[in-house]
């Protein structure tokens, strides 16, 4: 998948990439293809726009284990660029806390980026493919909004709050967003909400949010599919220029 890449950094210039799906062995196949060959596919041409900032979206891993967490570190390693992740279903996210500090677990995790703030939320359950983010999480958000009422938010987890229109993957969402997004729906400050786990691409506006389904590294589906269909246009990553009038620039 490709897009147009903006010429000028504003403020800070995120890659956001999802679904890597590596496994430890680099010979194993999913979904038909080799993740490992993909994602390293993807390495040069996000190096060339020199992000500042890189956001990993969850189903880091397909098979949990350390060899591929630090696999996927060693792919990271030459683009010098500071890494936030957090977990998908497919995840240990302690493990993934460990090897990306700041990977959420029990709560939220913040971090400052010019005038913004990148909240990554952990919406996975043990074993089940679905999400659900605990009461924990939801109180320590509501809790973080209403200290934090005036700089721009983007907030990052890995399914989604809202139906996409494919129900292949639709019926594997967020299963409580509806308390989410009443959080979100009353903070002006929350500019865009991103994700993974749809391994497509997603966008829509909700009260003036940008609600953004990003692409995996590995393989997508066609949109509106009942089941998944592969997209012949093959990996992608979304781009997002955080700028510092609070307004926000995105692409695939």
């Amino acid at each position: 998948m490709c897009g147009e890449i903006p010429a000028v950094k504003s403020s800070t210039l995120i890659v956001q990439l999802t679904d890597c799906h590596l496994p430890a062995d680099r010979k194993q196949t999913y979904r038909g293809i080799y993740p490992h060959e993909n994602l390293n596919r993807l390495i040069d041409r996000i190096k060339a726009m020199q992000p500042d900032l890189l956001l990993a979206t969850g189903d880091l891993s397909e098979d949990g284990s350390r060899a591929s967490y630090l696999a996927l570190q060693r792919y990271l390693k030459p683009l010098g660029t500071p890494v936030l992740a957090l977990p998908g279903n497919h995840d240990d996210p302690d493990l993934v806390a460990e090897i990306f500090p700041g990977s959420p677990v029990d709560t939220i995790e913040v971090s400052e980026h010019g005038p913004w703030q990148i909240v990554r939320l952990n919406s996975c359950m043990p074993g089940k493919p679905e999400g659900r983010l605990s009461e924990q999480t939801l109180t320590d958000l509501k809790c973080f909004f209403e200290s934090n009422q005036q700089r721009p938010l983007l907030i990052a987890l890995h399914h989604q709050p809202v139906n996409i229109g494919s129900p292949w993957i639709d019926k594997y969402r967020l299963l409580n967003p509806e308390n989410f997004l009443q959080l979100i729906d009353q903070q002006e400050n929350v500019k865009a909400v991103v994700w993974g786990h749809v391994h497509q691409v997603f966008e829509a506006n909700r009260n003036g949010i940008a609600m953004l389904g990003s692409p995996s590294s590995a393989i997508n589906g066609l949109t509106a599919a009942q089941k998944f269909t592969p997209d012949a246009s093959g990996p992608g990553f979304r781009w997002l220029q955080l700028k510092v009038d609070g307004t926000t620039l995105t692409g695939v």
